[in-house]
């Protein structure tokens, strides 16, 4: 048999268990207009995430900021922080650290939900104005007898990264309980050229929901959830020495009350997140001159919401989601620059800024003749900030008087949008325009002490007011699968970060234009051999200083091949990112500025899984197979540590073995 048959049979050979799970690097097509799902406890390449900003990178669209090998930021098109609505099971968690060591995303464990979705641009009111929203949701447990079910893995991975979790389901049709725990570490990772990165890290979280199901039609939840760990960074001073999270939500669910309200869903929660940032716990103390002694920062974010809404069967083809949601965030802060002589623990906390928000909102669905759909939707928050800082500390040297001390800021803003969709023999097209406008959060306006143009505080800057079209195509057919999704937006007001030569960092509005979006192509080109694609761009503009907008991914692809043989599927991704020269040095957000144009590079990784029954699943793979040393371009300035070499960027790891197994039953 000749080189050429033998690889016709292997591509032609039938597979022997159609539901064996593939690896996926490429991440889902859209599943709806504007609109990805995706299913966190199926294996993914690279390593399998650790915490939800290193599951995001995987969705074409996203990036990260590395700071270490844990707590990176992700971002959307180029937009993060609250321009990036996360949400968990409808709740709002926020962290602490004023320079955003502890973002969201560092708090959950992607594992322990049903599904991840995001929502491309201002296309809802439902979860309140931003470029994209994210929503970690767990699915209603509804039992119908007696039942345990659930999910176990492991993973181990070089570097000492070690993974065990589990989620388990007990109960029967009157009521249920769900417990997830994870428990994750890793040592510090080598880069491309072994050298190595301060990026240990050390993470536990539990997740408990107890529910009563009285009816088909009934849910009373009640959930808790505590976290903690720490963690070691590469581009800063301090470490992470405690991620204290603690987590109470109440739900309350009818559905069927009447012909036109399908449905009433409440609930109320509460966020704890208690951080601790020190100098010498995770890294060997060096005196230095802004830090002479072992020094400790202590701040902690409290939130308390509620969100109530009503699902509404208005007539033919019209239905609507209405409500109402409102949340509060009270930030303190303590520290010591010398915690052997003063301990931070002996010393008050000090609220230092306050914020409120209540929204209303109203969403409708209209389904129009031929396969068409028509969406639109209206929402209205008011936001209340109040400054509490008595002084400013624009540097570790410096502290004035707040000009802006004691003072209350208000403002009512209004978001909206409206959609066509529009099915055919060739798919599904989709045109969007939406308005969303985004109060300034505490990272931008109070955290870190920065300045605005006209005074020593930026508590007055103004709300951004995005205004973006998006559209985009779904196409199904047969063995393809392409989905393509593009967008322009126009921010007035844009809030831009931006380094001066001495003292804090100013904060001013601009005007900004970007443009872009995501393209994924998958095809199964014979029974047995798939092959997928995805391309990201984003391109930014600051109209004000006729320059490019700081913090803009680079163009980037991904190709990938899977060939399955029965119980095996064995793969490959080529990840391709061209070099980024449009910067604005010393412009960014508050996640980070632009330090320099960057480098293009390539990695090539290997996977593979095996599932010998629909129980046990072992995934395997190869990350950056040929060891390169490159760093992402959003990433962070590498810092001095003691005993590392210091990078211009915090660089990616290097090559990568890792395994995980899976049983679920």
């Amino acid at each position: 048999m000749t080189s050429k048959a033998l690889l016709g049979l292997l591509l032609a050979a039938p597979t022997l268990a159609d539901d064996v799970e593939h690896i996926i690097v490429t991440s889902e097509a859209m599943n709806e207009p504007g609109v990805v799902v995706t299913d966190p406890k199926q294996p993914r390449q690279p390593l399998p995430a650790q915490d939800g900003a290193d599951y995001l990178k995987t969705i074409p669209g996203f990036n990260l900021t590395r700071k270490g090998g844990a707590s990176s930021d992700p971002l959307f098109r180029g937009m993060g922080a609250s321009r990036l609505n996360i949400l968990t099971d409808g709740q709002t968690l926020l962290g602490g650290c004023p320079n955003r060591m502890d973002p969201p995303t560092a708090y959950l464990s992607p594992q322990s939900f049903d599904s991840i979705k995001v929502i491309k641009g201002p296309q809802s009111v439902l979860y309140g104005p931003a470029a994209a929203t994210v929503i970690f949701e767990r699915k209603d447990e509804r039992l119908t007898g007696p039942s345990l079910e659930g999910n176990v893995s492991a993973t181990a991975a070089q570097y000492g990264r070690r993974e065990g979790a589990m989620d388990l389901t007990a109960g029967n049709q009157d009521g249920f309980a769900r417990l997830a725990a994870i428990k994750t570490r890793s040592d510090n990772f080598k880069d491309g050229d072994g050298n190595r990165v301060n990026s240990h890290y050390d993470r536990w979280s539990t997740d408990l929901q107890l529910g009563w199901t009285p009816s088909d039609d009934s849910l009373l939840m009640l959930s808790a959830g505590r976290s903690d760990g720490e963690a070691a960074y590469a581009d800063r001073m301090m470490d992470g020495a405690k991620y204290d999270r603690t987590n109470l939500g109440l739900r309350l669910r009818q559905d069927n009350l009447s012909s036109w309200l399908t449905r009433l869903d409440g609930q109320l929660y509460y966020n704890y997140v208690d951080h601790v940032m020190d100098n010498y716990s995770q890294r060997s103390f060096t005196p230095s001159m802004m830090m002479p002694n072992p020094s400790v920062a202590n701040p902690d974010n409290r939130t308390r919401g509620g969100r109530l809404q009503a699902d509404l069967a208005l007539g033919k083809g019209l239905t609507a989601k209405a409500g109402l949601d409102a949340r509060s965030a009270q930030h303190r802060t303590r520290s010591s620059m010398n915690q052997p002589m003063m301990p931070y623990q002996d010393k008050d906390r000090m609220a230092d800024g306050r914020f409120e928000q209540w929204g209303l909102f109203a969403e409708f669905s209209y389904d129009l003749a031929q396969a068409s759909k028509l969406h639109w939707g209206a929402r209205l928050d008011r936001w209340q900030a109040k400054d509490q800082r008595q002084t400013l500390s624009p540097s570790m040297m410096v502290s004035l008087a707040n000009p802006t001390y004691g003072q209350t800021r208000h403002d009512n803003l209004p978001s909206g949008f409206v959609r066509l969709e529009q099915g055919s023999s060739i798919g599904t097209w989709y045109l969007g325009l939406g308005h969303a406008e985004r109060f300034p959060d505490y990272w931008e306006i109070i955290g870190n002490s920065r300045a605005s143009s006209d005074s020593a505080s930026a508590f007055h800057t103004q709300a951004e007011k995005n205004t973006q079209l998006d559209g985009g195509w779904i196409l199904r057919q047969g063995d393809l699968n392409l989905s393509l999704s593009l967008f322009f937006s126009r921010v007035d007001d844009f809030i831009l970060i931006e380094r001066q030569a001495m003292g804090a960092d100013l904060v001013r509005n601009i005007d900004a234009d970007s443009y872009g979006g995501e393209a994924t192509l998958g095809y199964q080109l014979t029974p047995a051999f798939k092959v997928e694609s995805s391309l990201a761009y984003s391109r930014g503009r600051n109209k004000t200083d006729d320059r490019a907008l700081a913090q803009q991914p680079p163009l980037e692809l991904r190709l990938s091949g899977q060939y399955r043989l029965g119980d095996w599927n064995l793969g490959a991704l080529w990840r391709l990112v061209v070099d980024q020269s449009r910067v604005a040095v010393g412009q960014g957000n508050v996640i980070g500025l632009d330090t320099g144009p960057t480098a293009g590079f390539g990695t090539l990784s290997l996977n593979g899984s095996w599932q010998p029954d629909p129980h046990w699943q072992l995934s395997f793979g190869v990350d950056n197979l040929l060891d390169k040393r490159y760093a992402e371009h959003l990433s962070r300035a590498g810092a001095a540590v003691a005993g590392f070499e210091q990078a211009d960027k915090v660089n990616e790891p290097g090559r990568t073995a890792w395994v995980k197994a899976d049983y679920r039953f």
